[in-house]
């Protein structure tokens, strides 16, 4: 009996700890939350007593009705019942009131640890209260047990019951942050930083379990983002405890912040990542693969490039014997940082390909590792064929691309057309996957956008894909928001030579609507565009777009101005519209007839053999629209279309080529014909065809008439 009598006694002094006085913590909460009301305050402690007597005999239950009151005895007492004898209460009592606190890892639901955590609370270290908070979260992320018919089913707690118990802990947890060391500080904020990730991502829904509706509360403000308050309580919490911190403890603290994208300022205009950043940068020698992943990761999310602190970091990864510590996740997150942050480290991105080109295979890669890597490589400009060789001969490989989300096939694609790294049965593989997707309703438009960019650059001819991206994007048009994707978009289809009449008109509003945001590349890649597609576009191009044009005349490139010159020929002499403004218009000409003569082996030969018939053309000829054509013949000019003319190994011009073929006739009135460079190849080395070939071509009648 006296153990009974000391574990009543407990109860009411724990109670009163609890809940006498109104907590700091338990204050900013309400403040925060002002239409939520909170029990924090409980009976005095003799009717504590009265009522844990009472309940030896009754045994009242936490797992009572919606809207009862917090039950006074704990969920250990309920738990235990069904294990022990219900006769017994004695048994009871002091299996319930065990000193001993559970290990978080052997907890198995949300609800689970809740209860367990408010059960053992005055037995628990800060350490031990700290772990709730990560398992909680970890918990969130996984299928949650079902629920029982049994009276202690976790899942018939009361709301009030779990509304009692979720905020004791928490008011247990900010009321002993100050006594917390630099593990217990950082696992507490990245453990509520991790809950508030996961709600964010998972809206309101109706019949939500009772945990996640308190935990939006307290973690989240109305507006969805995170409890600024809070969270800037437990960084003014850390910062005098920083030079405590070792590696891990840093690097969880800065990922914490970076995943509910918040940055913790202080009185002095100084941030905690700038601190982290310096304590950081002293003990680098500590930091592990895991550790360097999740720190640079998180300065690059937050947009914090740290020159420094990225160099040190790099350096530290080259010292690393081999890099086997890394898991694929952690290599991708790495370079993904250095090249979001826009931190130059060559060393680093080569060693890193050489890790993975050098490794037996690339099962333990999946598709984000890959779409990451080689996005990251590519953006960093680092040279490394052999890594782009070895990442897509694997996903050629692969029996199935399902595993690939949207964002996924567009980073890859987009990844080695900017390296410029061919690879056509990977582009294959990937638009026939694309190809056989029910819709494209999964994919975003800047992603629609990226993988048709990268087709047209890459120059690989895919129609059916083509076809199915431009019905997706006619379909979302008005979801297009960005001037980038727009610009991309029309360009792609453009070089293609795929002038889809109904692409280009339904997109001339959203095109018109983004007219304030275009760069000067985008401008021009648009103008082109349309010039290429001969689509009216009047509500687009007009004096607004002019004075675009004029307002970003010193930004352009020669590509650009000679994009605008073709645009402009397009307007005026194809469309009697207004053109570009006079100064600018012959900056444009300028750069268009500046292009560097080359003349091909190709047009040697076909020149040769005029020559021998007897004709007497005339070489690289500037015309009055700006256009050069390879050889006049009087008044025809012969185009020689290599290979460069058409789409990969398909037979379908380029957009520059229909452009020309159609602007030179239209403008220069002249006759234009083509020798495609596949049919004066099947011709080898016979002179005598190859002069018939040109006499047929022109019109001219042969040796033998």
């Amino acid at each position: 009996m006296w153990r009974c009598s000391q574990a009543v006694q407990t109860t009411a002094q724990r109670s009163l700890r609890r809940n006498s006085s109104p907590s700091s913590a338990a204050q900013f909460a309400r403040t925060h939350q002002q239409h939520y009301s909170v029990r924090l305050y409980g009976p005095s402690a003799c009717s504590i007593t009265r009522a844990f007597r009472q309940s030896l005999l009754n045994q009242p239950s936490i797992l009572s009705g919606s809207g009862s009151h917090p039950s006074l005895v704990r969920y250990g007492d309920v738990r235990t019942n069904n294990l022990l004898n219900p006769s017994n209460p004695l048994l009871i009592m002091c299996h319930a009131f065990s000193t001993r606190a559970p290990m978080m890892k052997d907890l198995h639901s949300v609800d689970e640890v809740i209860v367990t955590a408010y059960e053992y609370l005055d037995v628990m270290s800060r350490r031990n209260i700290s772990a709730v908070w990560p398992r909680i979260a970890l918990l969130m992320t996984k299928r949650q047990p079902r629920q029982q018919s049994t009276p202690s089913a976790v899942g018939e707690l009361s709301f009030d019951d779990m509304e009692h118990m979720l905020y004791t802990i928490f008011d247990d947890t900010t009321n002993g942050i100050d006594y917390c060391g630099e593990r217990e500080i950082a696992e507490t904020t990245l453990g509520m930083a991790k809950i508030v990730k996961i709600l964010r991502q998972q809206s309101k829904r109706r019949g939500e379990d009772i945990s996640r509706v308190i935990l939006r509360r307290l973690l989240l403000s109305e507006d969805m983002k995170p409890n600024e308050k809070l969270f800037q309580f437990f960084a003014d919490a850390s910062i005098d405890k920083l030079g405590q911190f070792d590696a891990r403890c840093l690097s969880n603290l800065a990922y914490a912040y970076a995943l509910i994208d918040f940055v913790p300022v202080f009185d002095d205009g100084s941030d905690l990542f700038d601190h982290i950043a310096m304590s950081a940068v002293e003990i680098i020698a500590e930091f592990n693969a895991q550790d360097i992943s999740n720190f640079v990761w998180a300065y690059a999310t937050m947009n914090k490039p740290h020159a420094v602190l990225f160099e040190a970091m790099g350096d530290q990864v080259l010292a690393f014997e081999h890099l086997g510590e890394f898991r694929p996740q952690a290599l991708s997150n790495t370079v993904w940082a250095y090249a979001t942050a826009n931190i130059s480290h060559p060393k680093l991105f080569e060693r890193v390909g050489n890790s993975i080109v050098e490794s037996d295979s690339l099962v333990r890669f999946d598709p984000q590792a890959i779409a990451n890597i080689v996005w990251a490589i590519a953006t960093a400009g680092v040279h490394h064929s052999k890594l782009f060789e070895k990442m897509a001969n694997h996903i050629v490989e692969s029996d199935s691309l399902d595993r690939f989300n949207p964002q996924n096939l567009s980073n890859t694609v987009w990844a080695y057309a900017t390296a410029q790294v061919p690879h056509p049965k990977l582009f294959v593989k990937m638009a026939n996957h694309i190809v056989k997707t029910d819709n494209l309703d999964r994919f975003k438009p800047q992603e629609l956008s990226n993988i048709v960019w990268a087709f047209a650059t890459a120059q690989v001819s895919h129609p059916k894909l083509f076809q199915k991206v431009a019905e997706a994007a006619i379909q979302r048009k008005g979801g297009f928001s960005n001037s980038q994707a727009v610009a991309n978009l029309l360009w792609a289809y453009a070089t293609m030579g795929i002038t889809d009449k109904q692409l280009f008109l339904s997109f001339v509003p959203a095109a018109a609507k983004l007219i304030d945001s275009y760069t000067n590349q985008g401008l021009a890649n648009i103008a082109w565009a349309y010039a290429v597609g001969d689509v009216d576009a009047a509500p687009l191009f007009n004096d607004v777009f002019n004075n675009k044009c004029v307002e970003k005349e010193n930004r352009y490139e020669i590509k650009e101005l000679s994009q605008l010159h073709q645009w402009h020929l397009w307007q005026t002499k194809e469309k009697s519209h207004p053109g570009l403004p006079t100064e600018l218009q012959e900056r444009c000409f300028k750069a268009f007839i500046s292009e560097e003569l080359t003349v091909s082996k190709l047009q040697d030969d076909i020149v040769g053999q005029l020559l021998h018939i007897g004709l007497e053309p005339k070489e690289e000829v500037l015309m009055g629209s700006g256009y050069r054509i390879d050889a006049l013949v009087e008044a025809i000019g012969v185009e020689v279309d290599g290979p460069s003319h058409f789409i990969g190994r398909s037979k379908s011009p380029t957009g520059s080529t229909i452009l020309k073929r159609r602007q030179v006739p239209s403008i220069d009135r002249i006759e234009l014909i083509y020798v495609p460079y596949w049919e004066w190849d099947k011709l080898g080395k016979d002179e005598v065809k190859k002069q018939e070939y040109l006499r047929k071509l022109l019109g001219l009648k042969s040796d033998n008439e």
